[in-house]
């Protein structure tokens, strides 16, 4: 229970946010990339993520939340631990901090990351290929969007 109110505190936070920066770059509707005049939160990605985690909790059990859905995190965790090695590697590269135990502790963080997905794919086939199917369904809207992007914003 504290590690689920822990991780939901770092969700409710960074997740809207990821939907603003999306709608900046031309990847969402624009108007989900709003500011709340007073607040200076993104106020309307904060109502869609609301919305969509009601979707999601409406459809059933925490278990049955965590094998369609949660377990999918974990591909992508792996998969930023992985970037983050091939991304150090790049010449010239200047790092501003170091990494203790690099490369081999972000190599095993990938690993034991996968290691949840392959344990969770094997507990639950039928239940987790319905979380992938719906991670996937994500690769037409995101290249639809792709396509329709104006181009790189301006980073000055």
């Amino acid at each position: 229970m504290f590690s689920t109110f822990g991780a939901l505190a770092g969700i409710v936070l960074t997740g809207p946010r990821v939907y603003l920066a999306m709608a900046q770059d031309g990847l969402l509707f624009r108007w989900l990339g709003g500011i709340h005049p007073r607040y200076l939160t993104p106020h309307r990605a904060i109502v869609l993520q609301a919305v969509w985690a009601s979707v999601l909790v409406a459809t059933g059990t925490f278990r049955a939340l965590f094998t369609r859905v949660v377990y999918t995190e974990w591909i992508f965790f792996g998969l930023m631990a992985i970037g983050l090695v091939l991304l150090r590697r790049r010449p010239g590269l200047t790092r501003d901090y170091s990494i203790r135990g690099y490369p081999v502790l972000p190599l095993l963080f990938a690993l034991a990351a996968f290691a949840v997905v392959v344990n969770e794919v094997v507990a639950n086939p039928a239940g987790t290929m319905s979380g992938l199917g719906l991670v996937l369904a994500g690769l037409p809207v995101y290249y639809y969007w792709a396509r329709k992007r104006p181009g790189p914003r301006n980073s000055a």
